[in-house]
């Protein structure tokens, strides 16, 4: 990068790649494909009191011709400036093939080509641990928020039917949460093609492929492990859980983490904690 007039571009040896026109540069990211950059204007901000004017960043996406990226958004409009937010950065660079832009509220995926993935806006999208897979959310009247799952071909994997979805990797299923959504409702565990393989009245706060971990909040909270095969459980007291191996789950007990086999009920130090 280089600063010429107070302004901020981009060279390659002494060829110019971006024109030094720009007040913040976030440089060509991983993929040596975009580059992030934003100019400084004076927007309205309003309440029902009084308006001001506060300082906004827009932003353009460049390739390495300076060519801008526009994207099709809501009523088939197009767009090629984009807000700048508080994770557009983390959202621009996290990932090696993707990023995700933000227009009037909304989000939309692209590639590092200028492909856009995404077309209806949600408001927020992340990258999930599987490749093929993103968690989307949107926003009802009653500002209540609902996620749900999309392959890379916008196509509904799980609904939007959950206030919270985690992805078992190893055993390839994903957990959704009901509440808040669906208060009534099971969470439910799917496979990866979508389709359902359980449902359970207790919260899941973890799955695996022949345990089923229930996390109880009232009147204190504990983990309940239950044996898919055998149809037993047990009570595990800890703060925190998270997944480790097929039928071992790492566990937060004070201030420290073990290795807690949901078959034999044995616990041992985790020595990379």
């Amino acid at each position: 990068m280089f600063k010429e007039n107070l302004k901020w571009g981009i060279k390659s040896g002494e060829s110019v790649l971006i024109k030094a026109v720009y007040d913040t540069l976030f440089n060509f990211n991983v993929s040596t494909k975009v580059c992030l950059a934003c100019y400084k204007t004076m927007g309205a901000s309003t309440n029902k009191f009084i308006k001001t004017l506060s300082k906004i960043y827009l932003c353009n996406y460049l390739n390495s011709k300076a060519e801008r990226l526009s994207v099709k958004t809501l009523g088939n409009d197009t767009c090629s400036v984009f807000t700048l937010a508080k994770n557009t950065v983390n959202q621009f660079s996290q990932n090696q093939s993707y990023f995700i832009v933000s227009h009037k509220g909304n989000r939309y995926l692209v590639d590092k080509d200028f492909k856009q993935i995404t077309f209806k806006g949600y408001y927020e999208i992340d990258f999930t641990d599987v490749a093929e897979f993103i968690l989307a959310k949107k926003i009802n009247n009653a500002n209540l928020i609902s996620v749900g799952l999309l392959n890379l071909k916008e196509e509904i994997v799980i609904p939007f039917q959950y206030s919270e979805i985690k992805i078992n990797t190893k055993d390839s299923l994903i957990i959704s949460c009901s509440a808040i959504v669906r208060p009534n409702a099971e969470d439910d565990i799917f496979n990866f093609e979508g389709k359902k393989v359980a449902g359970y009245r207790r919260h899941i706060d973890m799955a695996t492929k022949n345990f089923v971990i229930h996390k109880i909040y009232e009147p204190k909270e504990y983990y309940v492990i239950y044996n898919v095969e055998k149809k037993d459980e047990k009570i595990l007291y800890a703060d925190e859980i998270k997944f480790f191996e097929q039928d071992e789950i790492l566990i937060h007990i004070k201030n420290g983490w073990y290795i807690y086999n949901m078959v034999t009920g044995e616990k041992k130090p985790n020595k990379q904690s």
